[in-house]
């Protein structure tokens, strides 16, 4: 089943992941191009090498065909934090930063949880365990209409983005999602909470739940049956349950997300309690 990790020539960051790639690994150069680029192989990974920027980089799956995308990427944030992240892309509400209004890619959770695993487990191994790791809420483009797709990224300022550690712990993550990722675990909504997800980063680490799209807090006022059901249905496979950040949510937010996630025949719980259960 074949994965294809893209790396964009205006991105710091995922040249570095691209050139970790292309050392660490046996990659086979191709006959193959695209934008000029030459295309690599090993086994079902291909490292594709694009202009446009990832997040403009829209309906790629009109020109490749594979099972899953991933977007090697940097990672941008005004607290300048190192960080190793992962996260769906796809907009909540405007499209400001690429992709379409109120649309979202196809979410790939169980992709996501086995990127998350490995870049806690090479982020230990490699030494960098002063860097925050983990899950961001979905965001910004580009729009992939029929592809699952996942970014993993170096975060936050050019210093980072040029790390030779952080670029190997992506890489090797993204290996290790190309041979794991047709493993199937239980998949949640979520909902609430900031941009970045500590609480659904537990839920994936401590649970056998892989968490899918992620709506934050700063969305919940837009929240609408019509768009949960856009994100049950953009989620492969399909979520049992709805996730709640308890805390990270207002008590009126709280009830809307039960009222239209039952409605919808989803399974509704707080985090809190998913993590606990799983470790009874």
């Amino acid at each position: 089943m074949s994965v294809i990790c893209f790396c964009s020539q205006k991105d710091l960051a995922a040249l570095n992941i691209k050139h970790q790639l292309l050392t660490l690994f046996p990659f086979t150069e191709t006959s193959d191009t695209y934008d000029t680029h030459p295309i690599y192989q090993l086994d079902n990974l291909s490292v594709v090498t694009i202009e446009k920027d990832s997040i403009y980089a829209d309906n790629l799956d009109a020109s490749f065909s594979a099972d899953l995308f991933i977007f090697a990427s940097r990672h941008k944030s005004a607290a300048f934090k190192p960080a190793l992240l992962t996260h769906i892309p796809g907009n909540w509400a405007e499209a400001d930063l690429g992709g379409k209004v109120s649309t979202l890619c196809i979410a790939p959770p169980s992709a996501m949880k086995i990127a998350l695993h490995s870049l806690l487990s090479e982020q230990q191994r490699l030494g960098l365990t002063d860097w925050a790791c983990g899950l961001e809420a979905t965001h910004h483009g580009p729009f992939i209409p029929s592809t699952p797709v996942l970014y993993v990224e170096i975060g936050s300022t050019e210093k980072e983005w040029e790390n030779p550690i952080a670029a190997e712990i992506i890489a090797r993550t993204i290996v290790t999602v190309a041979q794991q990722h047709q493993t199937s675990y239980p998949t949640v909504l979520g909902f609430g909470g900031p941009h970045y997800c500590p609480g659904f980063t537990r839920l994936s680490v401590e649970t056998p739940y892989a968490v899918s799209h992620v709506l934050p807090k700063y969305h919940l006022d837009q929240l609408s049956e019509s768009l949960m059901a856009h994100a049950i249905q953009r989620s492969s496979p399909q979520p049992t349950h709805a996730a709640l950040d308890w805390k990270g949510m207002k008590g009126n937010q709280r009830n809307q997300v039960k009222t239209i996630a039952e409605g919808l025949g989803l399974k509704v719980d707080r985090i809190r309690n998913l993590v606990r259960n799983s470790n009874e």
